[in-house]
C-alpha cells in the first residue's frame, strides 16, 4: 500500500504540467552511524556499523513541494557486539563488510525558514555481504528489504543543503549465494546520516 501511494504521488508530479514547476536534480553524500539487531531462531545478535553513502534524487519541485525518485549506494562494516538467547554465535569475532544499493521515492517541502524537510521510502534495499567466515553470512550472500528515511536540511548556505537523516531499515529476506536459496530474515536497524547535498532546480 505504501509503494502504491508513493508511486501515485510521483506519477502525479511527473505528468502535471505547470509553468512554476522545475526539474530537481540533487546529488548527495553522507556518513551513516547505525545500530541493529539480527534474529536467528531463538538468538538475537546486536551490532553497530558505520560507513559512507552517496547517491542522487531526481524529481520535480513546485511551490516549495518536491518529490521524485532516489538512488543510494551505501557501504559499511557490521561489528558484532553481543547476543542473547544462549549458546554461541558462529564467527562472532569477525566483522562483516557490506555494499548496499537502494531505490525508492521521496517527498518534501522547502520551509520559509532556511530549512527543508523530506520523507523517503525505498522499494528495494539490498546489502551484499563481502567477507567469508564473518558473523552475519558469507561473501556474496544478500539481505534485502526496505528503508524509511526522515530528513531535515539547512539551506542557509549558497547552493548546498546540510542534511541530517534518521533512517529505519528492515531487511526481511536472506539470499544464500552458495546454495542459491532465499529465505526469510529478521534484521532491523536505526541509523543517523550526516551529509550534504546540491539541490539543482532547472
Amino acid at each position: 500500500m505504501k509503494n502504491i501511494k508513493l508511486l501515485s504521488l510521483f506519477t502525479f508530479l511527473l505528468f502535471t504540467s505547470n509553468s512554476f514547476a522545475g526539474v530537481l536534480v540533487e546529488p548527495f553524500v553522507g556518513f551513516g552511524i547505525g545500530s541493529g539487531e539480527y534474529k536467528s531462531g531463538s538468538q538475537t545478535a546486536d551490532n553497530t556499523y558505520t560507513g559512507p553513502q552517496l547517491g542522487a534524487r531526481l524529481g520535480y519541485s513546485f511551490l516549495g513541494l518536491m518529490g521524485g525518485l532516489e538512488y543510494r549506494n551505501t557501504s559499511g562494516s557490521l561489528s558484532y557486539d553481543s547476543h542473547s538467547g544462549g549458546g554461541t554465535w558462529a564467527n562472532s569475532g569477525t566483522d562483516q563488510d557490506y555494499s548496499g544499493t537502494e531505490l525508492g521515492a521521496f517527498i518534501g517541502y522547502e520551509l520559509p525558514i532556511l530549512l527543508r524537510a523530506y520523507v523517503g521510502y525505498t522499494f528495494s534495499t539490498k546489502w551484499e555481504l563481502d567477507n567469508n567466515a564473518a558473523w552475519l553470512g558469507a561473501s556474496g550472500d544478500e539481505l534485502s528489504g526496505n528503508t524509511t528515511t526522515l530528513g531535515v536540511g539547512f539551506t542557509g548556505l549558497p547552493f548546498v543543503s546540510l542534511n541530517v537523516e534518521f533512517r529505519m531499515i528492515a531487511l526481511d529476506k536472506f539470499k544464500d549465494a552458495s546454495a542459491g536459496t532465499e529465505t526469510t530474515a529478521d534484521y532491523s536497524s536505526n541509523e543517523v546520516v550526516f551529509g550534504a547535498s546540491l539541490p539543482l532546480d532547472f
